[in-house]
């Protein structure tokens, strides 16, 4: 090729991005995915409020980077309960994004502090919020965290709910309270959908009723986890994703499916109201929403995700499960009332 036709070709490619008003070479903007933006409107900090636990922050930290160099991420986790307090209560907060601890059935518990968003590839989604709140990307389903050894000790089975009952277990079983904590409010509901006739019948409440004697009950999620690792109790009511997770980082412990059933719930992210970094904020909720991110968290931690085409990555698939499908609109209804008459029947039983 002479000197001459390559610069022609250059001139020609150069053309081409000019033309086109584009603001990346001509090459890399063709490769962009769909749900990525345009890099040079997305830049500053960004200041992530999130419930993940490490390694998914990681994850998500490292894909961020990739396609949004110029945009620092911040990232404050606790309890979504407790991220809300926080920005329901502090004037000067910059959260810009909610990720995680946001679920179908909160009705508009959260509307107050967030504003309404649609990701670009909402389309791709097996899951959608109808209020147009919530950007899911994960599908979350229940799971006992079982502690092999001090099981085995003990001469049992623990295959199910039904087994948390044996006497074996008396003060050996740990639990969050639903009204402290996401997961413990899902534990709440798939009891109730699995252990009873119907949900929310004197059935199913009355195993709540026989199992809580033999329960310890903490307000934080990881509590739940980390003091059965730790061999304090044998058993735990927990999520699947967090336990699949530790069991990959090395933890030993097993994550039991209740045989009796399970249930499964989106949860996802949500834009913060007057987020100081709107763009940016944008940004991350299609990023989240992504087949790319979603398989990236299953690979390097777990998670069953949202997106229609997300890899299981080894986690069991829903038909397998026994899932009992949940009535939303109940669950909004009566979420305050499932409150009170857990509390009432934990202060009575204690």
């Amino acid at each position: 090729m002479n000197k001459k036709m390559v610069i022609a070709l250059g001139m020609a490619a150069v053309m081409s991005v000019t033309a086109g008003g584009a603001t990346f070479v001509y090459a890399e903007e063709e490769e962009r995915p769909a749900y990525v933006h345009d890099e040079s409107e997305v830049t500053g900090t960004i200041t992530v409020y999130t419930t993940m636990e490490q390694t998914q922050q990681e994850v998500l930290e490292e894909l961020w980077s990739k396609y949004y160099p110029d945009c620092n991420m911040e990232i404050q986790a606790d309890s979504v309960g407790t991220l809300a307090t926080r920005i329901r209560g502090d004037e000067s907060c910059d959260a810009d994004v909610v990720i995680g601890g946001l679920f179908e059935a909160d009705g508009d518990s959260y509307h107050d502090i967030l504003q309404p968003y649609t990701s670009v590839i909402d389309d791709e989604q097996a899951y959608h919020d109808e209020s147009g709140y919530y950007t899911y990307y994960d599908v979350q389903v229940m799971c006992l965290v079982v502690n092999p050894e001090l099981r085995d000790e003990l001469g049992i089975e623990i295959n199910g709910y039904e087994d948390l009952l044996q006497p074996e277990l008396e003060g050996k079983i740990i639990l969050a309270a639903p009204d402290a904590s996401s997961s413990g409010y899902r534990q709440l509901q798939t009891i109730l959908a699995t252990m009873g006739d119907s949900f929310d019948d004197e059935k199913g409440w009355e195993y709540i009723k026989e199992l809580m004697p033999s329960c310890f009950s903490t307000t934080s999620s990881s509590d739940v986890y980390n003091l059965v690792i730790n061999g304090e109790y044998v058993v735990g009511l927990s999520y699947e994703s967090t336990v699949d997770a530790l069991i990959k980082d090395g933890a030993p412990v097993e994550c039991v499916y209740m045989e009796e059933g399970n249930t499964a719930m989106a949860g996802g992210a949500a834009i913060v109201k007057n987020a100081p970094n709107l763009e940016a904020a944008k940004a991350m909720m299609d990023l989240l929403a992504s087949k790319e991110f979603q398989d990236a968290r299953a690979e390097e931690s777990s998670g069953r995700g949202s997106n229609a085409g997300a890899d299981l990555n080894g986690l069991p698939e829903e038909d397998t499960l026994g899932l009992v499908p949940l009535d939303y609109d109940y669950l909004i209804e009566n979420k305050d009332a499932l409150y009170t008459k857990w509390n009432d029947m934990w202060a009575e039983v204690q």
